[in-house]
């Protein structure tokens, strides 16, 4: 049973999206998408195919209001929904679920996943940590977050902030240096899919035997040679070469005690 009858997203970026399609791949339609920027009213309308909306006012008959929308307007936008009734929540994974208080009933639901309008991904699998004012509003929630996730997780404002700390490690840095591969490799006219089995494998390796133990490379075995001459390969790229040393640094420092570039 679904615990919400009348839901909408307040947003128009990557999340509300996902969350729009999510719901309706799961049976649920939307009521609204409220967006703050008229000029993408109908843009908004046809890409998430529901109902857009501007008026704060029209979203008090709404259940359950979930705001998708940047970290730093969460506040701003609660601001606006003082007098509602209903289950409020954000979507951020760094910002106090308190930012909410302007409400009785409030909550998070952070989807552990990086999310794009143009790239499915399969939510069913996609952790979803949520966490709320109070138990019985954790309880709808947790119930209405399993229907469109296997994997949802009671989480607290310092864990979750933690964690999406973490992310920013592992998948934001992770797709830097996937950009300055590509970047460097079509400098020599070669195309970064050479790598595509090497990435797969490292990441495979990693969570089968543990990043520690799953390290390779020139710096991980003190191949001083070869580091040298990846450093000298990289003199016309100031900015990739730094971030190399950098990296370099930490490992040796790491597994090979008082060696230093």
């Amino acid at each position: 049973m679904i615990p919400f009858e009348n839901i909408a997203i307040i947003g128009s970026g990557n999340v509300a999206y996902t969350y729009s399609k999510v719901l309706k791949d799961n049976g649920i339609n939307p009521k609204y998408i409220l967006i703050r920027n008229q000029s993408a009213l109908a843009e908004v309308e046809s890409s998430f195919g529901v109902k857009t909306i501007t008026e704060y006012e029209k979203l008090s008959d709404c259940d359950l209001i979930i705001i998708a929308v940047k970290d730093d307007a969460i506040k701003e936008v609660a601001s606006r929904l003082r007098n509602y009734k209903g289950v409020l929540v954000h979507t951020s994974g760094t910002q106090d679920s308190g930012v909410l208080k302007t409400v009785d009933n409030y909550g998070v639901m952070y989807p552990l996943q990086t999310l794009s309008k143009d790239f499915d991904v399969d939510f069913k699998s996609v952790p979803v940590l949520i966490n709320a004012s109070s138990p019985d509003v954790f309880s709808k929630l947790k119930s209405f977050a399993n229907i469109i996730s296997n994997v949802v997780i009671e989480s607290n404002d310092d864990d979750r902030r933690y964690i999406h700390m973490n992310a920013v490690y592992v998948s934001n840095f992770v797709n830097v240096m996937l950009q300055i591969g590509e970047k460097l490799l079509s400098n020599k006219s070669l195309d970064i899919s050479i790598l595509e089995p090497l990435v797969k494998e490292t990441i495979n390796k990693a969570f089968k035997m543990g990043a520690e133990n799953a390290l390779t490379g020139p710096a991980r075995r003190h191949d001083m040679e070869t580091i040298n001459k990846h450093i000298e390969l990289l003199n016309d790229n100031v900015e990739e070469k730094k971030i190399y040393e950098l990296l370099t640094d930490y490992i040796l420092k790491k597994y090979c005690k008082n060696e230093k570039l």
